[in-house]
């Protein structure tokens, strides 16, 4: 059986949310007699590993929030993605802390490591040094996406520069963190002999990425296609075991590239990613919600969208769609199960009724009891917007309050995707983008890319942009693409959409725009003639070019004055 990277708790508890940059200098008795030999050195590198696990609430990654803070998703109250908040925000202050916490010990282990390479294998050296370049790497992605400019050091701070640091350009440190990647990537295998450890694939996977947040396509094709002709990794047939432990350990055709993986060892660490976003019926606790914005982005399955398909009913929206809404949302009428506490538990998901029917696994049976998805003031119907989330919720063999399954950071089907959407921006639209597409769309039984629009990039661009949305939603991926594309001064500055109030007078479609616009090439849907027919949310508000980016966090500013604000803030 695999050996897993083992996430221990009490270095969990070694995060510190109130210091800045990880302030610890390298010269204390900790560091300078530590990285003597390769057992020291591994153990700085778990560190290092551990320290990624950055987690807010009920004990989630932060990358389970980037989504509701666009058009596809929502919070049980609102925040950042309603733009009510500011500089002082504790998610936009943690996130920091976390993400230098972790950019601090993988400098503390390169440089000090160096200390123990006589006493270390080569080949383990330089696979231990790869993997925390890419570790840090990975942490500075994540401030670039999200702060733009942010302080960049690459070697343990000296206490005479606690309070010194000044911003970075995001594309010199881009261009930094790319080199890493490109020499880590020389240093590595293809897959990792242990689960949860990066490899060459996650470092040009995550050059990719990079390179695609700044627009510099031809670097995001270059790597995303070393990865693609590895033939390494693959697509797992079944969709909806990739986020379920049994499937996460199987990981088929090795489509998992990076892993955050909990261990059964240990009693901790868990997540409550299923906890938070289930069925109130099943013992979830429903904080997060999948919007109509998400819903409506998935074709019909003669691959048209809803307002094109003659498939499309409102009265039954979920019926001949695509497979992959079934398991990114949970709608009406859809059989959920969890287990909670050690009691399993399976209903029929109602949002219109009083009482919904429950699975008695005593004797076989159902009936029908209290729906507490309608009646709990906390629930998706008096709360949210009439869906759940269905990924990472269901995992029947994982109880919610001590789930052991983990959550992906990178996967094969968001490399293909970011191949193609790179080669369509730079307008060569060949056959290996058709064939990357088709590779995700075909996993799930859609049809392949219309033959109509393929030497049209305006459509293509549609089209890829649909597509990474609904393959890619609840993975912490579209935040970035939003902020990418442009489009949140648009889709954030409208009230949060669900579900039809009544099964029985649906609300009408909604228009996408006139042919050829803006909205009609971004699917960005006007619910308008819906209005006292679906649920509806707050009015959300985003201000442009202010919220394309978060703010320095405001202790951070108190302690640097060498630190500038981000525009608006």
């Amino acid at each position: 059986m695999r050996s897993y990277v083992y996430y221990l708790l009490i270095l969990l508890l070694l995060y510190s949310c109130n210091s800045y940059l990880d302030r610890q200098p390298l010269d204390t008795p900790v560091t300078t007699n530590y990285y003597t030999t390769e057992d020291q050195i591994s153990q700085g590198l778990t560190g290092v590993y551990n320290s990624t696990y950055w987690t807010v609430g009920l004990n989630i990654p932060i990358q389970v929030l980037y989504d509701l803070y666009t058009e596809i998703g929502v919070e049980r109250q609102p925040g950042i993605a309603s733009g009510s908040f500011d500089a002082t925000n504790g998610t936009i202050a943690s996130a920091w802390s976390y993400m230098y916490t972790t950019i601090a010990r993988a400098n503390s282990l390169l440089d000090g490591m160096k200390r123990g390479k006589a006493n270390t294998p080569p080949d383990s050296y330089n696979r231990m040094e790869a993997e925390a370049k890419i570790l840090r790497a990975w942490a500075y992605y994540n401030l670039i996406g999200l702060y733009g400019d942010v302080p960049f050091y690459t070697s343990p701070l000296l206490p005479s520069q606690f309070y010194t640091l000044s911003r970075t350009d995001k594309n010199i440190i881009a261009d930094s963190i790319m080199k890493d990647l490109d020499d880590a990537a020389s240093k590595l295998d293809w897959l990792s002999t242990e689960r949860g450890r990066v490899n060459k694939g996650v470092a040009l996977g995550l050059k990719a990425k990079i390179a695609l947040l700044l627009g510099k396509y031809d670097i995001a094709a270059a790597a995303a296609y070393q990865v693609i002709q590895s033939g390494a990794y693959g697509l797992n047939p079944n969709y909806g075991s990739l986020f379920t432990r049994a499937g996460q350990d199987a990981n088929v055709n090795n489509e998992i590239m990076f892993l955050l993986p909990l261990p059964d060892d240990q009693q901790y660490p868990v997540t409550y990613i299923g906890l938070g976003q289930a069925s109130r019926n099943v013992g979830g606790q429903c904080g997060r919600f999948p919007t109509q914005a998400l819903v409506d982005k998935f074709e019909c399955i003669d691959g048209k969208r809803i307002d094109q398909s003659p498939l499309y009913d409102p009265s039954n929206p979920s019926k001949n769609r695509d497979p992959r809404l079934h398991w990114t949302v949970t709608m009406n009428g859809d059989t959920i199960a969890g287990l909670a506490g050690g009691a399993k538990k399976m209903c029929v998901y109602n949002i219109y009724d009083p009482t919904t029917s429950f699975y008695n696994y005593s004797n076989g049976t159902w009936q029908n009891l209290t729906n507490n998805d309608v009646s709990n003031p906390f629930g998706p119907v008096k709360n949210g917007v009439g869906y759940l989330w269905a990924k990472y919720s269901y995992d029947i063999n994982q109880d919610f309050f001590n789930s052991k399954s983990g959550f992906i950071y990178m996967r094969y089907a968001e490399i293909l995707l970011t191949y193609a959407e790179a080669k369509i921006e730079l307008g060569q639209i060949d056959a290996s983008v058709i064939t990357a597409i088709n590779q995700v769309r075909n996993r799930v039984g859609m049809p392949g890319v219309d033959p109509s629009i393929q030497g049209n990039q305006q459509k293509m661009r549609q089209l890829i942009r649909r597509e990474k949305i609904v393959e890619l939603a609840n993975e912490g991926i579209h935040l970035f693409d939003m902020r990418r594309w442009k489009t949140a001064n648009i889709v954030l500055n409208d009230y949060v959409w669900g579900a039809s109030l009544s099964k029985i007078n649906p609300a009408p479609i909604p228009s996408f725009g006139a042919p050829g616009s803006f909205n009609d090439l971004n699917d960005i849907a006007d619910y308008s003639n819906g209005n006292g027919l679906r649920f509806k949310r707050e009015l959300r508000n985003f201000t442009d070019p202010k919220n394309y980016l978060w703010p320095i966090p405001q202790r951070e500013l108190d302690l640097d004055k060498n630190l500038t604000q981000n525009t608006g803030w």
